[in-house]
């Protein structure tokens, strides 16, 4: 009898809490999700007679972060951000401001303590939070008495398209948002109690979503990706291959050359820009930006010296010591290119099947291009060798420089009639 009573107290005292917990005055905001078995879920409650905010904020692991703000857009946006620690069991919560479309920069004034039943949860991310000081904040864009008042919402990359965030760092640099929308609270709603948030939210209360959620791709580098792997990978080397291949292509190959280089360019100045976006890279201080610069740079001095070695070899009708200097000159900017894409697939959180997959299409194509070379090589040296046993033009150009093998094998006039 005495244990059944116990039993009862025991039960009556956690529903009476429950109670209490649910009572707390709140609006919640849900929105289901496909990606992930969890919703994203945001509620606040406003204490009376305080300064403190509480607020919960949840959503599935499987996205690199999730974060929500005031206002209804980035600019002047105070915001929660929150991903995996670096362990991958717990979370970082990493509270921040924005100053417009850019990545937005972690504030150590804004003060923001983890409350219980904050970590990792059934593959779950879930942040019990109180901000002391976050109604006092000047961001412009909070009314505390407003009945619909203006967040967003973003979530990163999915776990499909990139490698997920794991850090313990409040200020790790982020990626793009992959979804992102609007919502409004009713504040006055939310206002009351002393303070604390629901056990459960399972039902939406005092919000709405304010239009349909625009579903985004980090597009900028993706562009910047493929015009520089066309550039480097694909164009770069396929003139190269022709070129040994087929020497009568020699127009051809300055055509080639000339879109690669446009391209490479176009692509480095994107890379440029995107630069500007993120906190990690404003200072254009990692190796993946110093060497994509001086490749970029290494270009133009590359494209000059092949232009002006043709130019001069019309002229003075006999090899020139700029063939030499723009090949190997050229094999030199490739490998620094090709080194270089792989360490910013790395640095742009890429996943590991876009990192093989690039791995593989540069091996394929270096050895089709080595094969190439090789071949060309010692096809040149076989004719060569029967050039000299005979009365044909073999000997004609046994000076000056034999690396313009392409150049060299056309006689004087043959020459001037095909490019004159």
């Amino acid at each position: 009898m005495l244990r059944f009573c116990v039993l009862f107290l025991g039960l009556l005292s956690a529903f009476f809490f429950r109670v209490q917990a649910d009572s707390v005055p709140a609006s919640v905001f849900i929105l289901p999700l496909d990606n992930g078995s969890a919703n994203y879920t945001f509620a606040l409650n406003l204490p009376a007679n305080s300064d403190d905010i509480y607020f919960h904020l949840s959503g599935p692991a499987s996205y690199s972060w999730i974060a929500v703000g005031t206002g209804r857009e980035m600019k002047d946006s105070m915001m929660f951000i929150v991903y995996s620690n670096a362990q991958g069991d717990g979370v970082t919560v990493s509270p921040r401001l924005s100053s417009g479309e850019t990545e937005p920069v972690f504030s150590s004034s804004l003060n923001v303590d983890e409350l219980p039943g904050t970590g990792l949860s059934d593959n779950t991310m879930i942040v019990n939070g109180r901000c002391s000081n976050c109604r006092r904040w000047k961001t412009g864009s909070l009314d505390l008495t407003s009945r619909t008042q203006p967040w967003i919402y973003a979530l990163g990359p999915h776990s499909g398209n990139s490698e997920l965030l794991k850090s313990d760092s409040k200020t790790a640099s982020i990626e793009r948002h992959s979804e992102y929308g609007r919502f409004t609270m009713d504040m006055v709603l939310a206002t009351g109690g002393t303070g604390g948030l629901p056990t459960s939210f399972t039902t939406a209360v005092g919000s709405s979503e304010d239009g349909k959620p625009h579903y985004d791709s980090n597009w900028p580098s993706i562009l910047h990706a493929l015009a520089i792997c066309a550039a480097f990978v694909l164009l770069m080397p396929t003139g190269v291959f022709v070129l040994r291949v087929f020497p009568a292509s020699v127009r051809w190959h300055w055509v080639n050359q000339s879109l690669a280089s446009i391209l490479a360019i176009a692509g480095g100045m994107l890379g440029v820009y995107l630069s500007t976006m993120f906190t990690k890279s404003q200072s254009f201080g990692s190796s993946h930006q110093i060497i994509g610069l001086v490749c970029l740079a290494a270009v133009v001095v590359q494209w000059g010296l092949g232009f002006w070695h043709h130019r001069l070899f019309k002229i003075i009708k006999r090899p020139t010591r700029y063939g030499p200097i723009h090949r190997y000159f050229g094999r030199i900017i490739l490998v620094l290119a090709v080194v270089n894409g792989g360490i910013g697939l790395t640095w742009s959180y890429a996943s590991t099947r876009v990192v093989v997959g690039y791995i593989i299409v540069v091996v394929v194509v270096g050895i089709t291009v080595i094969a190439a070379v090789v071949w060309k090589r010692f096809t040149s040296r076989s004719r060569k060798k029967d050039g000299l046993m005979s009365e044909g033009l073999g000997g004609q150009y046994q000076g000056g420089y034999d690396s313009n093998i392409h150049l060299a094998s056309y006689p004087e006039q043959q020459y001037n009639d095909r490019f004159q």
